[in-house]
């Protein structure tokens, strides 16, 4: 084979594994926007009901296995995690995102999972492409997806994930946030 030929599979096979490389890193580290999150913490301040947004969940998991999402807006979540004493786990998503779709499919179906969660979060999934979406990456500044959100009754941050995550390993970082409250 002429040389120049080698060189031309060589430069092919190059950038075929720069490709299948580069769509591992985006399912293990998530689908990410121009730059790294940086997640605020929230002052103390309650959120206001004129910040309200309705937040619909495209989540539909079975009552009797894995997480179950509530369907309403932020307060309204807010409210009813802190009227059951628990906290608020946000799915932040979008509909493109790979490692999103992992989430949902295996995940958040996980039974030991979704038996911690009804027993210790009120949780909640957000499409960030719509208008409430939008309004709550601003005001966490949430720039990758899928990114976890752990928050506190007033809507502060406690905890986060960005990036794709297991059943067993994000089992782990609820019950973590879990202690870190008591």
């Amino acid at each position: 084979m002429p040389l120049s030929q080698q060189h031309k599979t060589h430069m092919k096979n190059i950038k075929l594994i720069a490709f299948v490389t580069l769509v591992l890193m985006a399912s293990l580290l998530g689908c990410k926007t121009a730059q790294q999150p940086q997640i605020v913490i929230q002052s103390p301040e309650i959120i206001t009901q004129k910040e309200e947004v309705m937040v619909v969940s495209e989540h539909e998991t079975p009552s009797d296995q894995g997480i179950v999402f509530f369907v309403g807006s932020l307060q309204e979540g807010l409210e009813k995690a802190k009227a059951e004493n628990k906290l608020l786990f946000v799915d932040c998503y979008t509909t493109w995102c790979k490692p999103c779709k992992i989430l949902k499919q295996f995940t958040f179906k996980d039974a030991n999972l979704g038996d911690y969660m009804k027993d210790n979060y009120v949780s909640l999934a957000i499409d960030m492409e719509t208008p409430a979406g939008i309004i709550l990456a601003k005001r966490y500044g949430i720039e990758a997806y899928p990114t976890l959100l752990f928050l506190d009754k007033y809507g502060r941050v406690i905890n986060h994930q960005v990036g794709g995550i297991g059943a067993e390993a994000l089992l782990v970082k609820a019950e973590q946030t879990v202690r870190k409250k008591m």
